[in-house]
């Protein structure tokens, strides 16, 4: 399979250090050579707010050390307003997959689910719709 040799500048907020490799891997796994910024905590990203806009694409995982759940979804969103969020858990809850995406987030991952085919397939499908939500907007 050739790698998309796109240049995707990718901010993934994820704690476990495992989970990040990870993520990492499979990231390079189908793209050539993707601009990955990793970050631990909700705090860094305010830290880096304005400078959010530069990214294609953000993975979130749900449960950081200073800020978790519904409420940490919807502060990022706040922060990161025209980037597709796509959120990473541990957790099977359905219904709060659910929630995630009614509140704003493009995609949900489950992360005993991960592969490179559906995070790439994910981040080109999550791109594309967030440009045609731009179209339609102008």
């Amino acid at each position: 399979m050739n790698k998309d040799n796109k240049n995707y500048n990718i901010l993934v907020i994820e704690d476990n250090i495992g989970d990040y490799y990870l993520l990492e891997e499979y990231l390079n796994e189908n793209i050539e050579k993707p601009n990955i910024k990793h970050l631990e905590r909700f705090s860094e990203l305010k830290q880096i707010s304005d400078n959010t806009k530069d990214f294609d694409v953000i993975f979130l995982d749900t449960s950081l050390p200073d800020k978790s759940g519904e409420e940490l979804v919807t502060e990022v969103l706040q922060i990161t307003k025209n980037i597709p969020v796509i959120v990473l858990t541990g957790y099977s809850d359905q219904s709060f997959a659910t929630k995630t995406i009614q509140l704003g987030a493009s995609d949900f991952i489950l992360k005993d689910q991960l592969s490179s085919e559906n995070i790439h397939k994910s981040i080109l499908t999550n791109i594309e719709r967030f440009k045609k939500k731009a179209l339609v907007k102008i």
